[in-house]
């Protein structure tokens, strides 16, 4: 999706174009789900987040200005959706997270699973404090730009990359201290 499409579903969303709502909806309805997964474990929860958020852009549609990145709008929307969820289900998030931990775990050690360099880096990312790994994720896993990102984390761009710079200073850092922990065995 390039800026001048968006643009465009802009304006047509706005003028009540339910083709073009559709169509955005195909387009972008798996970036969404997968980062509502981000917050929300479950698919199907994510799936329902993601529906809630479309049927909240259909409902302000007439307030869409051409000139803010629906992306980001999106983006923010699912966000405080999921945190809504999350918040709703909070104690059963607690349940469900140690499990899920004591399965991993389970898991890991019957398959006699080594860190790998992906693994790693996954484990490194989640370590990083809550506003550098939303940062760091929307930049290099979702692939947005650093304005849209401060629309999202209601921050200004300049702190978004001061976020993105400290969480890959860390993860670098990180990386190599573990790395020759290994490479010391």
């Amino acid at each position: 999706m390039n800026p001048s499409e968006l643009k465009i579903w802009i304006a047509e969303i706005k003028k009540s174009n339910r083709l073009a709502f559709s169509n955005f909806f195909r387009e972008s309805y798996g970036t969404y789900v997968a980062y509502a997964q981000r917050y929300v474990y479950s698919k199907d929860a994510s799936a329902d987040i993601v529906q809630e958020a479309f049927i909240k852009l259909w409902e302000v549609r007439d307030q869409l200005e051409a000139h803010k990145s629906l992306k980001a709008f999106m983006y923010t929307i699912v966000r405080n959706l999921a945190l809504n969820y999350i918040r709703d289900h909070e104690s059963r998030y607690t349940e469900l997270d140690e499990e899920n931990l004591s399965i991993h775990q389970e898991e890991k050690k019957d398959s006699g699973e080594d860190h790998s360099s992906e693994s790693l880096f996954q484990v490194l990312i989640s370590r990083l404090p809550e506003r550098q790994k939303e940062a760091f994720e929307l930049s290099r896993f979702d692939g947005l730009q650093h304005d849209e990102i401060a629309q999202i984390m209601s921050v200004s761009p300049r702190t978004v990359n001061n976020h993105i710079v400290a969480a890959l200073k860390t993860l670098r850092d990180e990386y190599e201290k573990e790395t020759s922990k290994v490479m010391a065995l």
